[in-house]
């Protein structure tokens, strides 16, 4: 009877932590893709699916095999095979994800194949699981529902605590790969449970000698801040930037160099961020593209032109006392503006944590009660203050998208209802004016005009730029007033620069600005309830 009691223990334990692996495993998934394919809907949309899929599956095939060979050694079997499947990934991933990167089959199926590829067989094996347990445990028919309904509500809260685990604790604490190595741990411990259990002494010796080498495994894995990658390591994948040298054209750093100095990588709530420089410069990286840039000899003069042009709403508006900025990154626009006008107080908001450590470790943004930082949801940061700014920046993106409850219609009534009198939003985008590729830019344009009257566009141009119509940081300036000249706003920032001699010279920026009518007819307005704004930055076209 105890015999029984241990073994029906030790096996339902096995399928809690079966379930638990899998649902971890799913989003520990997120940060191996995150680095090649971003964190866009398609990626989320191609894991859940992928997974649900293999989990079906190895359901049906667990059923088919309990069937015929449902036996204590061949459960400790199946649990040992996906303990190996799973410690496989880190080893083993990059290659894949390389292949897929260059096979290139679209925005889509990128990351539905390379789920498939890298996940799948795990999903299906760690399916298999529950239906044996039901098949090893159910003693009579009478009780053959009650038993699997036990079984398989137990593999589920294991999938929840799994879920929980794994995004609230696990990742911000642990490199991916040794998430997904500690993983094939627990797995390995879950058979050699059910074979002490059973008395199998083979098979639970294996587990346990797999069970050690997977901790050295582990070890291994563990995640260092220093090191030095290649360029190539670092140029992947980008719906944003997808030719080579696109970056450059859009103010990010150069990949002829032959490689950067990793000062500091971690796997944040959000994120993998990392801080990597060259000889000249420090950036930020969210994922799969760079955030921010720092001259390393001076680092309150900004690294990229865009940074720039965030100042633009200092030429709107000339009565500036107080600007908030919205997504932080390596602060580069926040400490230069701090430095130049000292008579402006500064807000930001910005969601993860980690990322402001960062500004404040390696970017240099200085501690100071003019520059104040929160660390919140920008939307939410604003429903919960009824304060007023002069100049609201937005500048919050993730690594491949931007978070589209921040573009919306309603999102924008919500900002021009904390704006000061003659107050502007600014807000970066990337994009372009016209073309395959202009979908997203033209889609918040058309909805940036039914909140404000006027909506100024200012493309960024960089070095070497001899037109404005390829994909590119663009800066919308929208307020309540009537656009000023671009003489008159000359003029005027002319001005601001003799009182404040180290704010950036402008005159390109604003002699830029689109006047011409960019059309918006064929493009959604977005709102809270439709925003697909992944789509339309994805899929060009």
């Amino acid at each position: 009877m105890w015999g029984e009691r241990l073994t029906a223990a030790a096996i339902g334990v096995a399928v809690f932590l079966a379930g638990a692996a899998l649902l971890s495993l799913e989003i520990a998934s997120s940060r191996v893709m995150a680095p090649y394919f971003g964190n866009s809907l398609f990626v989320w949309g191609a894991l859940i699916g992928v997974v649900l899929a293999g989990l079906s599956l190895g359901y049906w095939i667990g059923g088919i095999v309990a069937d015929r060979m449902a036996t204590p050694r061949f459960f400790v079997g199946i649990l040992v095979f996906a303990a190996l499947l799973v410690l496989a990934i880190p080893f083993v991933d990059g290659w894949l994800l390389e292949q897929v990167v260059r096979w290139n089959p679209g925005p889509r199926l990128n990351p539905v194949v390379a789920t498939i590829a890298i996940f799948g067989l795990p999903a299906i094996v760690l399916g298999t699981v529950s239906p044996v347990a039901v098949k090893l445990l159910a003693r009579s028919l009478e009780r053959l529902g009650r038993t699997a309904g036990r079984l398989f509500a137990v593999s589920t809260a294991g999938s929840i605590a799994g879920t929980f685990a794994t995004a609230f604790f696990l990742i911000p604490e642990m490199g991916t790969d040794q998430l997904i190595a500690t993983l094939a741990v627990v797995l390995l411990a879950a058979a050699a449970g059910v074979a002490l259990a059973e008395r199998l002494v083979v098979p639970s010796l294996v587990a346990l000698v797999l069970g050690v080498t997977s901790l050295a495994a582990v070890a291994s894995l563990a995640p260092e801040e220093q090191g030095r990658v290649t360029a190539s390591q670092l140029q992947n994948w980008s719906p944003v930037y997808r030719q080579r040298g696109a970056e450059d054209r859009a103010g990010g750093p150069e990949f002829d160099q032959e490689g950067y100095d990793v000062v500091y990588t971690k796997d944040t709530r959000y994120h993998r961020v990392a801080v990597v420089d060259d000889d000249q410069s420090r950036y930020l990286r969210f994922d799969n593209s760079f955030q921010s840039g720092m001259w390393l000899d001076d680092p309150y003069e900004t690294r990229f032109e865009y940074s720039d042009y965030l100042h633009l709403g200092l030429a709107y508006n000339d009565e500036v006392r107080r600007v908030l900025f919205v997504g932080l990154g390596g602060a580069s626009a926040p400490k230069r503006m701090w430095r130049d006008f000292p008579a402006v107080r500064f807000d930001a908001v910005e969601l993860d944590p980690d990322v402001v450590d960062v500004a404040y470790r390696f970017f240099e943004m200085p501690r100071d009660d003019r520059l104040n930082v929160e660390v919140e949801d920008g939307r939410r940061y604003l429903v919960q203050n009824d304060e007023r700014w002069d100049v609201i920046v937005l500048d919050a993106f993730y690594a491949d998208s931007i978070p589209f409850h921040l573009a919306t219609q309603e999102f924008l009534q919500l900002a021009k209802s904390r704006l000061a009198v003659g107050g502007v939003v600014v807000t970066n985008i990337i994009g372009a004016t016209s073309g395959a590729e202009s979908r997203l830019l033209r889609s918040m344009l058309r909805t940036y005009r039914t909140v404000f009257p006027t909506v100024a566009v200012h493309p960024v141009r960089v070095e070497g730029d001899e037109n404005l119509s390829g994909v590119r940081n663009i800066i919308f300036v929208a307020g309540e007033s009537a656009a000023p000249s671009k003489d008159f706003l000359l003029e005027r920032w002319r001005d601001t620069r003799r009182t404040a001699p180290g704010a950036p010279d402008l005159s390109l920026a604003i002699r830029d600005r689109l006047d011409r009518p960019i059309p918006t007819e064929d493009v959604p307005v977005l709102t809270d309830d439709y925003a697909p704004t992944d789509a339309l930055l994805l899929l060009f076209g």
